[in-house]
């Protein structure tokens, strides 16, 4: 069976990535030089867009760009094109058609996203992704390349090769995961943890086992699944004109992550390639979101904290003042930690914690208008470090949501449509969630911008006064929740 045929027979659902998004590749292209397109009027085109449930999401939040879509499944491609229309969406184009055949107007493209395709297509697709990709990106554009990656990708890939062996012959989708899964759910029993194998292809075969039936099925179970050394596919990049220009998380870049007696080693390297594969064989890593741009444009190796001047800074951080000291410090979602009692940043990170999920101008943090340069220098010296750490988000172009519900709460089209079918549920910061609560879900579907208040309980129906009384208050609850969670947009009259 083809593998057109299997994703029309077994969709894989599409979701929105936050790193593919023009937003995060524009920030790491200001990190390290590179002067890119501003988000909100650029052209984006992705590469096996599926039925576009990453390029929707970026459509409804930026409607003066312009966003194409291809892949080869023609019925991803009408869900795609289904959705786009019912959301009234004019910035959106999608077409079936494969990559083989389709031909980009040369440099029309500021960004170009190919998400989990260049592993899993032929050699000579993967040829003829990156030609298409180094053809349509205009002259400052970013293209986003994800795949697996060795020497991190050898146990699941013997475990891919095992299986595929195990089920020569195995051609029905739902024999062969049952099969599989059968096979994985035998081996873990052998490999149960500890050292050695039992470490490496135990973990590796309980997490296959625990996929989803499309990702097991177009992931671990593909015809073709190519896992290659970082510095093999920056040397394909470049026989194409593109250069490596940084991978989409910063944090995954870091060399001081490794043990220090490490450290000097990669440091000591001047060429971005040859360090980057050197961290992969310290690291493990298997898998890669690498952004690439045109050869011969000028970067800068080492990302300097000046540049991140024009960026601004996001982050669900809290704050706990230390006993006996005046230092306070903020933790991360991720666990990351700074203690400071520099007033300038502790009033920053405290001023970024409350405007979570939104984010603030670093500018503005510093002062606005009145920022010195030496104040300026004092905080982008210090939120480096923190976006390194993952305890801040860095943008270029960040998302515009209400932290709190106005008199009229809304929510985007999208995520409207979504709570009818009560699926997972795509935010302003191009994040999914799942509500927990039937009032939220409800709720979602009536946030237009066009109810206040005493609207939404009068939709929602409240048959006693003391029900009334109960569910103004879950509703006002459940309002800040979605605020929370990025899903509430600024009122049309704010």
């Amino acid at each position: 069976m083809s593998e057109p045929i299997l994703y029309d027979e077994v969709p894989y659902p599409g979701h929105p990535y936050a790193q593919t998004h023009p937003d995060r590749l524009a920030t790491m292209a200001t990190l390290f030089g590179l002067d890119a397109v501003p988000p909100g009027t650029s052209s984006v085109l992705e590469l096996g867009c599926g039925d576009g449930g990453n390029l929707i999401a970026m459509a409804m939040h930026m409607p003066a760009a312009r966003f194409v879509g291809i892949d080869i499944s023609a019925p991803a491609i009408a869900r795609a094109q289904r959705i786009a229309a019912e959301l009234g969406l004019a910035n959106t184009r999608f077409e079936a058609v494969g990559i083989e055949e389709y031909e980009p107007e040369r440099a029309s493209f500021d960004y170009v996203i190919a998400h989990g395709v260049y592993s899993w297509i032929a050699a000579p697709l993967r040829d003829r992704l990156l030609a298409v990709a180094a053809a349509a990106l205009s002259e400052r554009g970013v293209a986003y390349v994800s795949y697996n990656a060795l020497p991190g990708g050898y146990p699941r890939q013997a475990l891919r090769e095992m299986l595929g062996f195990a089920l020569a012959g195995v051609d029905d989708p739902a024999e062969r995961m049952a099969a599989a899964r059968a096979l994985l759910a035998e081996a873990t029993s052998l490999w149960p943890g500890g050292q050695g194998l039992e470490r490496t292809l135990g973990g590796q075969a309980r997490m296959l086992h625990e996929q989803a039936d499309p990702l097991f099925l177009h992931d671990t179970l593909a015809s073709v699944n190519h896992a290659l050394y970082f510095v093999q596919f920056a040397a394909h990049a470049a026989g194409h004109g593109l250069q490596f220009l940084a991978e989409a998380e910063f944090s995954e870049m870091q060399i001081r992550a490794l043990p220090e007696g490490l450290q000097p080693r990669v440091l000591a390297m001047d060429d971005m390639v040859r360090r980057e594969q050197m961290l992969d064989f310290f690291k493990q890593r298997m898998f890669r979101q690498t952004l690439l741009c045109h050869a011969g444009l000028p970067l800068d190796l080492e990302p300097r904290p000046e540049r991140i001047a024009t960026l601004a800074a996001a982050g669900p951080i809290t704050a706990v003042p230390e006993e006996a000291t005046d230092r306070i410090t903020f933790t991360g979602s991720a666990g990351s930690r700074l203690a400071t009692a520099q007033p300038l940043l502790v009033e920053a990170l405290e001023r970024i914690a409350a405007a979570w999920p939104g984010a603030v101008w670093i500018r503005d943090l510093a002062g606005g208008e009145t920022a010195t340069d030496e104040a300026l220098a004092v905080l982008c010296g210090a939120l480096l470090p923190a976006f390194a750490a993952n305890l801040v988000r860095l943008h270029a172009h960040p998302a515009e949501v209400s932290v709190t519900p106005g008199p009229r709460p809304r929510v985007s089209a999208l995520a409207r449509l979504q709570a009818r079918d009560r699926t997972l549920m795509t935010t302003a910061r191009h994040t999914i969630v799942h509500l927990e609560d039937d009032l939220g879900w409800r709720l979602v579907g009536l946030l237009d911008g066009t109810r206040d208040r005493a609207a939404l309980l009068a939709e929602l129906r409240p048959t006693s006064d003391g029900e009334h009384a109960s569910l103004e208050r879950d509703i006002e609850r459940s309002l800040n929740t979605l605020g929370r969670l990025a899903l509430l947009l600024p009122d049309d009259d704010a």
